[in-house]
């Protein structure tokens, strides 16, 4: 049997009974259709208010960061905006209970996580940009600094989704987001210089790898989530 005569025997058999598996592009486009993002956001309204005012507060205090640690302060402040509004969200509706409403007879808790973890890493990816532009002064230092920020959100996302994974609790990513801003607070204090020379002196291949990786395990944690089904049905 040629290769032709086997894909047309595979898509008859499918075709017939067998139901073919979803990719993680066409499941993250059936929730949207399904459930809507009015459905996944409408509720959260009032923590994208309070995400907002947060971060006109930590914005302008890093319009006060002296230029010498420009590196160091940005790297802290690009995943915040990801890590404020994903911290509103999931908290406020575990308590609340909302998700067991999200849920329906379609998808569980950690899928609906996932997907509202896409939009909120595309918005914080912008989010990112802007906060480098900010930073720098030519394009050679954007270059530069950009993919170290978008590292640190990658690393933010990839950890928080650990902690939603494995850790079941209504108040674990409230802990997760302290125990981020308070780390991130403390390395600068701790090594000063050291940490900005660090930071300027890695070179621009290095990091773009390091966000290459970073955006690669976070999209194969997300991908994972979509598809995990029994194990989570109730968490």
């Amino acid at each position: 049997m040629d290769e032709k005569t086997k894909n047309k025997s595979i898509k008859y058999i499918l075709s017939h009974g067998l139901v073919k598996p979803q990719t993680a592009r066409e499941r993250i486009a059936e929730m949207l259709r399904i459930i809507g993002f009015r459905f996944i956001f409408w509720d959260t309204g009032y923590s994208l208010f309070f995400t907002a005012v947060t971060l006109a507060v930590v914005l302008m205090l890093f319009s006060f960061a002296p230029d010498d640690y420009r590196y160091s302060a940005s790297i802290a402040v690009a995943p915040l905006f990801f890590l404020l509004i994903t911290m509103f969200a999931e908290t406020s509706e575990r308590v609340c209970g909302l998700y067991e409403l999200k849920q329906t007879c379609y998808y569980t808790i950690q899928q609906v996580t996932a997907l509202r973890v896409i939009c909120y890493s595309v918005v914080g990816f912008v989010y990112t940009a802007v906060i480098t532009i900010i930073s720098t002064e030519s394009g050679y230092e954007f270059f530069s600094l950009f993919p170290l920020c978008l590292f640190a959100l990658f690393f933010c996302a990839i950890l928080s989704i650990s902690f939603m994974r494995f850790l079941h609790g209504k108040w674990v990513y409230a802990v997760f987001s302290a125990v981020w801003v308070v780390v991130n607070t403390v390395i600068p204090f701790l090594l000063r210089d050291k940490w900005e020379t660090i930071l300027r002196e890695m070179p621009t291949a290095f990091s773009v790898v390091l966000a290459i990786l970073g955006g690669a395990i976070l999209a194969y944690q997300v991908s994972k989530m979509l598809s995990e089904v029994k194990k989570y049905a109730i968490t």
